[in-house]
């Protein structure tokens, strides 16, 4: 999906929105970083709801939807850095958050979209040696998350979360820590 000539859309469900929204806004060439909800049609369940009660009849996933511009950084590298962000052999999980709602997913806005995610996720198989569970879907919907949720590890540093789980994953990649 292609918002003007420069910049193009795409929408991944990493597990936990939080961590893959901290990498993406530390990634140059992506323009834009918005934590939310895709995978079904809306309204999605409340944040604070589905972490209490488990709530998530309509299969949403936590995603990002990411603005960035192909002429600086390319789907596949955008692609690349989503699995390293994450395990995509676990279903429905990530780190220690366990439910539906944590699955890996591409969202393809195109044909082209779809091609290129699915010869990306070819490689991560070989690489990996074994399966993955990410879905592969056609973009819908995407519903932005509240604004607690958006760049969530700046806002939160000192969080046990942001401190264990965040940092260390933005230092293991190579990318800044505020």
């Amino acid at each position: 999906m292609s918002l003007d000539g420069n910049t193009e859309t795409l929408t991944l469900g990493p597990g936990c929105f939080w961590s893959f929204d901290a990498v993406a806004r530390r990634t140059p060439g992506i323009v834009s970083s918005v934590a939310g909800f895709a995978g079904d049609h809306g309204p999605p369940p409340n944040y604070e709801d589905y972490q209490r009660y488990g709530l998530n009849p309509q299969k949403f996933v936590e995603a990002v939807q990411l603005t960035f511009r192909p002429d600086q950084i390319s789907l596949e590298e955008i692609l690349t850095l989503f699995f390293r962000s994450h395990d995509p052999t676990k279903p429905n999980q990530s780190g220690a958050d366990r439910g539906s709602i944590y699955h890996s997913t591409v969202f393809y806005a195109s044909e082209e979209q779809r091609v290129r995610s699915e010869k990306v996720m070819h490689l991560v198989r070989q690489e990996l040696g074994r399966d993955i569970v990410t879905d592969l879907r056609p973009y819908e919907q995407f519903f932005e998350a509240d604004s607690e949720q958006q760049d969530f590890y700046s806002k939160n540093r000192s969080e046990p979360y942001c401190r264990v789980v965040i940092e260390p994953k933005l230092r293991t990649m190579g990318l800044e820590v505020d």
